[in-house]
Order: structure tokens, then C-alpha cells, then sequence
């Protein structure tokens, strides 16, 4: 549905990027200048889930749109992401296009569509859980960079899905499936579905192959071999890492939180797949 404008906007940047600071300052003037609240937040770390903000405006790439998702918690606002990035594939609008995309956010004219989000914790031998997780676009238990083989076992409920040797394994949500998960030859989602996409990472099996299932109750994914290390890795949106023990399961659960993301429309995913990725392109005769 349309998303109505905004008055109070969060905007948010990374210090690191050099001139972003003055970048997001100038276009802070000119919403202020519009009648705008706004609010700069160059943290990368800081917490966003407490600002008041009707809408939040991102300057970067997917790991700057990624990271606050993250931040604003279950206090989820519209989205708007602008790229300053490499491939900004979540982001609706280059740089270049700053103008237009606040004109539109303004104006009411960009689309919110939820996206789903999840919780993932680890569990450990003795049954305690960490601190979960909110992620957007993927987990990945992998093997140590420099161990060997490990295994891992899928499950819903009490019932397994799949076992996997190699090294690892990608539980990407609709959105993620366009990142690590495609790389590693799993399919491409439509982003509004509520769906996880299970994709091997070297898998030893040749039987192993891409699973999608809806989202459900979520999966565990149980750790049974290392290989010669004492752990795997989980890392969540490639941002957040954790170790764990053989015999140890990553938790993964949809949140009741959606991510709100502000676009030019359900189609406008297919015309950047194609354009950003070549998706389903035909090749020209010489």
C-alpha cells in the first residue's frame, strides 16, 4: 500500500564512509527546510529502536539497510534505503536518485511492504540459550576458514529435514535468498513470500540439493560435526558471529516484527534482479 509522509525522520549513516556526514547534513537541511524533523545517526552500533521517528532514510548499501533492521529492534518504522554502496540490491534508489526518493517519501508516493524477519540464538550442551539475534537476510553455520568438513542436521520440530556435510550450510529468508544463498546455487524468492530457502555450502553429497519450505514454527540447525575444530560459525545478516560447540543448535524463529521496507512497488524487485544480475536474460545474436 502507499506509504503516507513522513515528518519526523530518523536518517541514518556510516562514519566510516567518507563524506557521508556532510552528504546526509545537506539533505537534513533541505527536509528541514519542508517542514521535517529530523534526527542523524552516524553510529553503525547505536540502538534505534527507542528514536522517535515516523520514517527512517539509510544512506549506504545492504549491509547498512541490514544492520538497521537490526538496530530499530521491534520497533520497526518505513524504510527507505539509498545506495552508497557496491550493488545495493535492497536498497530502491541509487544515489543519483537522492532527489526523487525523498520528494516521492515525502509526497506519500512509495510503497511500504513488510518483509519477514526472524530470531536466531544458539543453544548450548547444557540447554541454555543466548541472547537471540533479529536478522533480515540470512543465517550461516559454516566450518572454520581453515577446518575441515563439517556436518549438520536440519530440523523442525522433532522431525529432520535434511543432513548436510561440506562446509556448511545458508537459511536465508525471501530477501536473503538474492545474497550468499544464490551464490551458492540456491533459487531466487519473490521477497513478500514467508519462506526459508535451505542451500549447501560444498556439499559432499550430490544429492544434496536447495530446499524451500514455508516459514513455520522456523528449523533448528544442530551441529554434529567440526571436523578438527572445536566449533562452527553462525554468522546472522554476515554481521553478527557466534561460536558453536559440537552437539550445540542454531535456533532460528520468524519474528512477529516485520521489516517495512518503502519501494516503488512489488515489480520494481523483478526490474532490479534483471538489472543489477542479468536475471533471465536473453543473450543478443552476434
Amino acid at each position: 500500500m502507499p506509504a503516507r509522509g513522513c515528518k519526523r525522520l530518523l536518517l541514518v549513516g556510516d562514519e566510516r564512509k567518507g563524506g557521508s556526514k556532510a552528504l546526509i547534513a545537506h539533505h537534513a537541511t533541505w527536509l528541514t527546510g519542508r517542514g521535517c524533523e529530523c534526527e542523524i545517526v552516524m553510529d553503525r552500533e547505536s540502538s534505534l529502536e527507542d528514536r522517535e521517528a515516523d520514517c527512517v532514510v539509510v544512506w549506504g548499501g545492504d549491509g547498512s539497510l541490514l544492520g538497521t533492521a537490526r538496530r530499530m529492534g521491534q520497533n520497526q518504522r518505513p524504510t527507505l534505503g539509498i545506495n552508497r554502496g557496491r550493488l545495493g540490491f535492497l536498497t530502491s534508489f541509487e544515489y543519483e536518485h537522492t532527489q526523487q526518493a525523498l520528494d516521492m517519501l515525502l509526497a506519500g508516493e512509495l510503497h511500504e511492504e513488510p518483509r519477514l524477519m526472524y530470531w536466531c540464538s544458539m543453544q548450548g550442551l547444557d540447554g541454555t540459550t543466548s541472547e537471540p539475534v533479529l536478522g533480515l537476510n540470512d543465517v550461516v553455520v559454516s566450518r572454520a576458514a581453515v577446518g575441515g568438513m563439517i556436518l549438520l542436521r536440519a530440523f523442525r520440530g522433532s522431525s529432520e529435514l535434511a543432513s548436510y556435510r561440506g562446509d556448511g550450510l545458508v537459511t536465508a529468508t525471501a530477501v536473503g535468498s538474492t545474497a550468499y544463498s544464490m551464490a551458492a546455487g540456491g533459487p531466487v524468492l519473490a521477497p513478500d513470500m514467508d519462506a526459508l530457502v535451505l542451500t549447501p555450502l560444498a556439499s559432499h553429497t550430490l544429492s544434496a540439493r536447495p530446499l524451500v519450505l514455508p516459514v513455520g514454527e522456523g528449523i533448528d540447525i544442530e551441529v554434529v560435526e567440526t571436523g578438527n575444530k572445536k566449533y562452527a560459525y553462525c554468522q546472522i545478516d554476515g554481521q553478527i558471529q557466534m561460536q558453536v560447540p559440537v552437539g550445540g543448535r542454531v535456533i532460528l524463529r520468524p519474528a512477529k516484527t516485520r521489516f517495512r521496507h518503502l519501494g516503488l512497488g512489488p515489480m520494481h524487485f523483478f526490474q532490479v534482479l534483471h538489472a543489477k544480475f542479468g536475471f533471465a536474460s536473453v543473450a543478443k545474436p552476434r
